[in-house]
């Protein structure tokens, strides 16, 4: 087994890939880099600690960082007996084995209208974020655009103001959906029972 290195070593590298321990330039250490449900797309979650005090930033994710790698060892984090269930994140094997059918069905029926209802949001106004263009040509360049006829990719130029509206709903239906799930990870993983609705 390697032993850990005394050394610090300069680095620059996007922030998707920094590592815990890492120290930034403005002194602090990296705690954790996370993609969670609530961090927006093309994000990520940092959190960082300077002396006692800690903080959580977002930051692109492709943002190139300069830190010290090995310059001080890894903070400790609380183990996942030590979560709340509400900050809990499933495991690998949650994940593989989540039964959605059986998570559905443990749902009220108040709570499958709600989830309904954001996922059919989502599903037509929350995909189209990066379809529609200014050009043509931003059309041609944009994203699975190509399997399109040149009369569809046409219907997708559009003014800036509609396009940047039409984003900013796309990227609100996804935060209402990710939202409306969070509190109930722990029943839909069956961390905790449901509470009967009377």
């Amino acid at each position: 087994m390697l032993a850990p290195s005394n050394q610090s070593t300069f680095v620059k590298v996007p922030a998707r890939h920094l590592l815990r321990g890492d120290v930034t330039g403005s002194g602090e250490i990296v705690l954790s880099v996370s993609v969670g449900a609530k961090t927006p797309r093309g994000m990520v979650d940092v959190l960082l600690e300077k002396g006692d005090r800690k903080r959580s930033a977002i930051w692109n994710a492709r943002t190139i960082i300069g830190v010290r790698r090995g310059a001080a060892p890894p903070v400790e984090v609380a183990g996942p007996a030590e979560i709340p269930l509400s900050d809990r994140l499933p495991t690998f094997h949650e994940l593989a084995a989540f039964d959605a059918a059986k998570a559905w069905d443990r749902l009220s029926h108040e709570e499958q209208r709600a989830i309904g209802v954001l996922a059919l949001r989502f599903g037509t106004v929350g995909q189209c974020e990066g379809y529609f263009h200014e050009t043509i040509e931003g059309v041609r360049e944009g994203f699975s655009s190509s399997h399109w006829t040149p009369q569809v990719q046409a219907t997708a130029v559009w003014p800036r103001l509609q396009i940047d509206l039409v984003e900013s709903a796309a990227r609100a239906a996804f935060e209402a959906l990710c939202e409306h799930f969070d509190p109930l990870w722990p029943q839909l993983f069956g961390w905790q029972a449901r509470k009967e609705v009377k």
